[in-house]
């Protein structure tokens, strides 16, 4: 009798191994040479998730860092130009308005050259006026300051204390030589008012410039920031 018809698996192997059953399972993750299981890549593949630095350790890819935004302007405030004047102004106030109270109390009996003598009424009415008015003048250097709004009206309450310093100026002329403390409170008087004047118009010029320079630092920086 004949043999049998081989089976498939035994026309290439005698042993019949070669079968499409007989092959052993594979074990997760291992691969045959020339392919590649999902998840690895071979050495040097264009798809690692990776990049090598220079020594050798494996970095993730990061973005280029943008560009550090340029810092803002710092706002311009007014206080800072005017703080100091402002605490001077308030400082001759109140000794514009002490010395003023201190006279409108003692009346002529608190000058250096009045003690002991007989009084006047008539002058003596005069002088405490006036002593009010001094006060007045301290009080409203004194507001001034606090309320810088009324600025402007600081021309005319200096004017005030340099006529003044005229008026101790013709007494001085017509009358003879007062005590030195007059004579130092009328160079005060005449001195310093115009002073005053014109710092408050110095720091007004400044305070403009920084005002105008903060505003162009400010567009600058808003241009250059929209820009990026």
């Amino acid at each position: 009798m004949s043999n049998a018809a081989p089976t498939p698996g035994d026309r290439n192997s005698p042993s019949g191994t070669d079968g499409p059953g007989s092959q052993a399972p594979k074990a997760p993750g291992t691969s045959t040479p020339g392919t590649s299981t999902p998840g690895t890549s071979a050495p040097g593949g264009s798809d690692s998730p990776t990049r090598r630095t220079q020594s050798g350790k494996p970095s993730a890819g990061k973005p280029g860092r943008a560009g550090k935004q340029p810092k803002a302007a710092k706002p311009y405030k007014s206080s800072d130009d005017w703080g100091v004047f402002r605490a001077v102004v308030i400082g001759v106030g109140i000794l514009v308005a002490g010395f003023g109270l201190y006279n409108l109390i003692t009346g002529t009996a608190g000058l250096p050259d009045g003690a002991g003598g007989e009084v006047n009424p008539t002058l003596e009415s005069q002088y405490r006026f006036f002593a009010a008015m001094m006060v007045g003048v301290g009080a409203a250097f004194v507001a001034i300051a606090v309320k810088f709004q009324w600025a402007n009206m600081l021309w005319l309450v200096c004017l005030m204390v340099f006529l003044g310093g005229i008026g101790r100026v013709l007494s001085w002329a017509f009358s003879g030589t007062p005590h030195f403390t007059f004579i130092v409170l009328m160079i005060v008087e005449l001195a310093f008012p115009p002073a005053l004047l014109v710092w408050h118009r110095f720091i007004a010029k400044t305070s403009d410039l920084r005002r105008e320079y903060s505003q162009q630092a400010g567009g600058d920086t808003g241009i250059a920031g929209g820009s990026r």
